[in-house]
């Protein structure tokens, strides 16, 4: 019995072997990230989330409620920059640190809802 070696799938345009500025190029398009309600919509979400956590200090009298706003306050810097870059490469960066500091700040967020209240 022999065994064959597994092949990598195929990736959209029919290549077999992509570097990684290619890969971010072929992510960009698919997911339209240079869209500008893209971007918008990154922002409405941070806004949202900085709406959430301002009420949560305004309902429940402490400060600790605005302990993710430093994440979120990373995520709209890194959002901003994203706004601004040249290649796909960078875009995939900047929008993966957006993903890890909201990421962070919703931690944060659970983590005071059940640690502090």
């Amino acid at each position: 019995m022999t065994v064959t070696p597994p092949k990598s799938p195929l990736v959209p345009g029919g290549d077999r072997d992509v570097d990684f500025d290619e890969l971010a190029h072929k992510l960009v398009v698919v997911a339209g990230l240079r869209r500008p309600g893209v971007h918008l919509g990154l922002v409405v979400t941070l806004g949202v989330l900085t709406v959430v956590c301002l009420l949560a200090t305004v309902t429940r009298a402490s400060a600790a409620p605005l302990i993710p706003l430093v994440g979120l306050a990373i995520a709209a810097f890194v959002a901003r920059r994203a706004r601004t870059v040249e290649t796909d490469r960078q875009l995939v960066t900047h929008l993966a640190g957006y993903a890890v500091a909201v990421a962070v700040s919703l931690w944060s967020m659970s983590y005071v809802a059940r640690t502090f209240f």
